[in-house]
């Protein structure tokens, strides 16, 4: 799939940095919704979370509208459980694999990347552990981090770009107390917007039930770690509105029945890749590519790019709203904002000549 742009000069046919991966199965799924009249949360959602949990491998799911607000739900939990402290997160990630943080209190202590991996300098990143609270684990671009490098402090892990990726033959998304997931559209597979949360730990489990609904205890099992009998209209914790619908969750699940073969294809367009890329850790499921210094020119004028996720957050201007510190030189960080651009792979094939 391309488009045509007319430069006056030149015409140029571009690739986009995603495209569709929806079938008559998905559009199916949501006419039975429709037709069903239930559109909030239903068994659909229940099928999709229990779908989704077997395929990281946890115990628990909790499906919610976005991966952003997977990320709330993780932090607020961690953080209303055990109270803020200081998080080590790496230099580049996605805006809202940060902001939770800084709404909750803590302060963020900033470590460089690996310049060719994307993920942690491992060696800056156990420097860094002294005195830190939690470790966020952002799994850019397809590949997870090298965990058994990680020190020994408690894990959140991001891995809203990382679906069906593995790391010693353990999926992406099972390494944290909780973990978030996104299905927005141009990630792995799509239900127009969407995210989950995935944990073993039932008591994270339950709060992540009553944080996703206003707070309350509807949603709660009998036997809830709380003790407290489910009802419609008392409230337990500070929560949020951040519920998926009936729709997002019948898309999902005729998604994921097409994951693997999602990701097969998109190894093998990396297979192919004909330019220098980052290095794979574990096995990547190949969200996008970073494409470094002179093969940029080579790539910029046939495929749509954008930066590599924020770049360097440290030089985003939303860093002024932020209690941080800066551990060590951030030099493979402004190295990727200023020397490379990611452009997208895909669930179909892709002619890279």
């Amino acid at each position: 799939m391309s488009y045509v742009i007319d430069h006056g000069d030149k015409i140029v046919e571009k690739r986009p940095l995603s495209v569709d991966t929806w079938g008559p199965e998905e559009r199916d799924a949501a006419v039975r919704v429709i037709q069903s009249g239930q559109y909030t949360m239903g068994a659909k959602t229940d099928e999709f979370e229990r779908m989704y949990a077997r395929y990281v491998g946890t115990k628990y799911c909790v499906a919610v509208n976005s991966g952003s607000s997977a990320n709330l739900l993780m932090v607020a939990a961690w953080t209303l459980r055990y109270g803020a402290g200081t998080v080590v997160v790496p230099a580049v990630g996605w805006s809202t694999s940060y902001s939770p943080f800084q709404q909750y209190g803590w302060k963020l202590r900033f470590v460089d990347i690996d310049r060719d991996t994307l993920n942690y300098d491992t060696a800056q990143l156990n420097a860094a552990a002294e005195g830190a609270d939690l470790v966020l684990a952002i799994n850019l671009l397809g590949s997870c981090n090298d965990f058994d490098r990680f020190p020994l402090l408690p894990i959140l892990e991001d891995n809203c770009e990382s679906m069906g990726a593995s790391y010693h033959g353990r999926a992406a998304g099972s390494f944290g107390a909780m973990a978030s997931h996104s299905t927005y559209f141009s990630h792995h597979i799509c239900t127009m917007e969407g995210g989950m949360v995935t944990t073993n730990d039932k008591h994270f489990y339950h709060m992540l039930l009553s944080l996703r609904s206003h707070g309350w205890t509807r949603h709660l099992p009998a036997d809830n770690v709380f003790h407290v009998k489910p009802e419609k209209f008392s409230f337990i914790l500070p929560g949020y509105n951040v519920r998926p619908t009936e729709i997002q969750c019948a898309v999902g699940i005729e998604q994921l029945k097409k994951l693997n073969g999602f990701v097969k294809q998109r190894r093998e367009n990396a297979d192919r890749f004909p330019w220098r890329k980052q290095r794979e850790i574990g096995e990547s499921s190949w969200f996008g590519f970073c494409v470094y210094d002179d093969d940029v020119d080579a790539v910029i004028d046939r495929f749509d790019s954008r930066p590599v996720v924020t770049g360097n957050f440290l030089r985003q201007q939303a860093i002024e709203h932020y209690d941080y510190e800066v551990f060590g030189k951030m030099t493979n960080a402004d190295y990727i904002h200023d020397h490379a651009v990611m452009i997208g792979n895909s669930h179909e094939p892709i002619e890279w000549a």
